[in-house]
């Protein structure tokens, strides 16, 4: 019992600034882009912790589902919507649902077009219904009232002195009630949730104190104790409401408890008052007064403004609650009690409904916000340290660098529509990394030679050297001169923007104008000055246009920072200008330069040198 009573003050106790009214922060796709790509994922970025909600889906509009496997979250904050490799192309609708963590609902929908030069796609989908359904009002209100009976009796017996068994009987019955409602409430919002979890502390606490009150039936003398055991539950309401939201004052914690506790007052009033026909107008007034002057203090933090109250549903719900509680203290000056316990019963069932709803202060945020065009990118990550050694590879759809310092460890993703991906779970030795920027992901720790990064479901080991050879930019300088001195350069390159787009050309650059390409099983290109001629294929007659000329052969960056040699042969730096990271291999001469970038991965594996030059123009 003492541990049940330790586990619901530690909800209390808690930060607020970790918990709250999720709101959504960007999609990626976003809602209406037209992507050149198929994504592997929709993802919803949130604010704070979130979980999987119902009825979530992604289908080709018109057609089936393209969801590849479970949706899941990541990093907390991100839901994830895996779909299917290879979209063709055309309109795509996915319905997110999730539950945040003070248990509300919320739900939208996200159209994107696969193909360029497609229509604005829209949504073939509806968002989840999340307002107050009945089946969640009945039970926050057997929840709520079983509360406010079992405070509200307690408090009138340890006012009155009142030790009737009866008592005990209304003791036991609200603690079943408000443990049935909690429970019910929990299993719909979820156990990882800070609203399910104070909400299975609390079911579990008055089971508690149903069995304590039920002793008390057999044994007179254990009922004080049943009674001073039932005080706490009012702490349920507030851990598991609006006012642990994050952002907000613990005034407002406060606040909510004495609002709880006045209810609770008024209400155990009227119960006594059926039960033992003993009047305690102390209670009931000081119930009403806390209950009016802490719903001003907690409508100020709800409302952010007047026009709330009538312009939003919670405050048009606050209004109808407000009505219900003036027309229930009307009845009670009349003297009617079995009326206005009935009336208060209907204002419990609108508070119920109002904690089910977004506060003012979260429908402001939650507004729709200006659309961003679909070919903006997003971000970029920040520069590495001056003194960090960069090794990129390609995982998956994003291109990452791992930046290594002698205490730290930088991840960058970079996303396939260009800047930092942000929202994913990126882990680096095992552990879960923090968000350091767009795309940036750290862990303060000392490193090994190698290190394993993960990006949600992928995984892939890096080097992470410890005592790299500090390298100038002029060995990298060198190579860029190279390209001008040798004339002719000659190489195959692999290109890649996902691991399922890729192309493989085998280039030649002639100084000073000259370029000649053929994609293996593709198209063939010769540049030659202001003409260029393009080919289907090997057997295709080849086609004539303009072309503005280019300088070859030039190479495929523009500056260097961050240059280190981290092997006999591997030299690796960042070029900011692009952005990009670059690994160069070389023996005596260089043999490869490897390049990630935003889907652009290349690999150039390097032929010849100086070689004669044989570019002509076709026949």
């Amino acid at each position: 019992m003492k541990a049940l009573l330790i586990a619901l003050l530690a909800v209390l106790v808690l930060p607020a600034s970790a918990w709250g009214h999720a709101t959504l922060i960007r999609t990626v796709p976003a809602n209406g882009a037209v992507l050149a790509l198929s994504p592997t994922a929709v993802r919803i970025v949130f604010d704070d912790v979130v979980q999987r909600g119902p009825g979530i889906e992604a289908v080709r509009n018109g057609g089936a589902s393209v969801l590849d496997g479970k949706p899941r979250i990541a990093g907390g904050r991100t839901l994830v919507l895996p779909l299917r490799r290879g979209l063709a192309k055309g309109d795509y609708t996915a319905r997110w649902a999730i539950v945040s963590d003070d248990g509300h609902l919320e739900s939208g929908v996200v159209a994107f077009a696969v193909g360029l030069g497609s229509s604005r796609p829209v949504p073939s989908l509806g968002a989840e219904a999340t307002g107050a359904r009945p089946p969640d009002v009945i039970a926050r209100w057997l929840f709520l009232a079983g509360v406010l009976g079992a405070v509200g009796i307690a408090a009138f017996a340890l006012s009155t002195g009142a030790r009737d068994e009866q008592i005990a009987l209304v003791l036991a019955s609200s603690a079943v009630v408000s443990a049935l409602g909690a429970a019910d409430e929990a299993h719909r919002v979820g156990l990882s949730t800070r609203a399910g979890t104070a909400l299975v502390v609390g079911s579990a606490y008055a089971v508690v104190v149903a069995l304590a009150a039920a002793a008390a039936t057999l044994e007179p003398r254990a009922l004080p104790g049943a009674l001073v055991l039932a005080l706490p539950l009012l702490a349920v309401p507030t851990t598991s409401g609006h006012a642990l939201d994050r952002g907000l004052s613990r005034v407002n914690v406060a606040a909510d408890l004495l609002h709880v506790a006045g209810a609770s007052m008024w209400v155990g009033a009227l119960l006594g008052l059926l039960v033992t026909r003993r009047r305690e107008a102390r209670l009931v007034l000081g119930g009403v007064v806390l209950l009016a002057v802490t719903g001003v203090v907690r409508a100020s933090y709800e409302l952010l403004h007047v026009s709330q109250a009538w312009d939003t549903g919670y405050g048009r719900t606050l209004l109808v609650k407000t009505g219900l509680l003036l027309a229930a203290a009307a009845l009670g000056l009349w003297r009617r009690p079995r009326a206005e316990l009935v009336l208060v019963a209907v204002l419990v069932g609108a508070v119920a409904v109002l904690v089910l709803q977004r506060p003012g202060r979260n429908a402001e945020a939650a507004a729709p916000t200006p659309r961003v065009a679909s070919d903006q990118p997003l971000p970029e990550p920040p520069a590495p340290a001056r003194d960090a050694v960069v090794v990129a590879r390609e995982l998956g759809p994003y291109g990452v660098a791992l930046a290594s310092e002698p205490a730290r460890l930088t991840v960058f993703v970079l996303s396939s529509s260009g800047g930092g991906a942000d929202g994913l779970a990126v882990r680096i030795d095992g552990r879960d990394a923090t968000a350091c920027g767009h795309g940036c992901y750290r862990i303060d720790e000392r490193h090994g030679p190698t290190t394993r990064v993960s990006v949600d479901s992928l995984a892939r080991a890096f080097p992470s050297p410890r005592g790299p050879q500090d390298a100038s930019p002029a060995s990298v300088t060198s190579f860029r001169h190279l390209f001008r001195r040798s004339r002719t350069v000659e190489y195959v390159e692999r290109l890649a923007s996902s691991p399922t787009n890729v192309i493989v050309s085998r280039w030649r650059l002639e100084a000073p104008d000259r370029v000649g390409y053929t994609i293996r099983g593709g198209s063939q290109a010769v540049i030659i000055g202001a003409h260029r001629w393009d080919r289907a294929s090997a057997d295709a007659p080849w086609v004539e246009s303009p072309q503005t000329p280019v300088t070859q052969p030039s190479a495929p960056f523009r500056k260097a920072t961050n240059v280190w040699r981290i092997s006999a042969h591997d030299i690796v730096f960042y070029d900011p200008t692009i952005p990009a990271y670059f690994e160069l291999e070389s023996d005596r001469r260089p043999t490869a330069l490897h390049m990630i970038a935003a889907a652009h991965f290349m690999t150039d594996r390097y032929l010849s040198f100086g070689s004669r030059p044989r570019l002509r123009a076709p026949r």
